[in-house]
């Protein structure tokens, strides 16, 4: 008969403790792996969008549209500030639908 081990006495108390805050950390670990093996490329649609509204932004001060206004200047900013210019998971999605939206 196959005996079960006592993980109470192979594992210190503290780590019992803060047992969610471990298994938050391995979650976290697998799905940034999974992140970087992930690769989405926009297409020709989305950047002319971008670009539209970055340049109407950045060289005539003209707003983008709300829905889009965030995404466009978190990258304004990311571009002004000489940052590597980085589209967040939420500002990809917003300029998504405003791509469905506008068909």
């Amino acid at each position: 008969m196959a005996k079960y081990l006592n993980l109470k006495v192979l594992v210190p108390e503290w780590i019992w403790e803060r047992w969610t805050w471990v298994m938050y950390l391995i979650i976290n670990w697998d799905i940034k792996q999974l992140a970087e093996r992930i690769k989405v490329r926009p297409d020709e649609r989305f950047y002319k969008v971008v670009d539209k509204h970055m340049r109407a932004y950045l060289e005539e001060n003209k707003m983008p549209p709300d829905e889009i206004a965030p995404a466009i200047l978190n990258l304004a900013d990311d571009y002004m500030a000489g940052r590597p210019m980085n589209l967040r998971a939420g500002d990809y999605i917003a300029i998504q639908n405003y791509l469905r939206q506008s068909k």
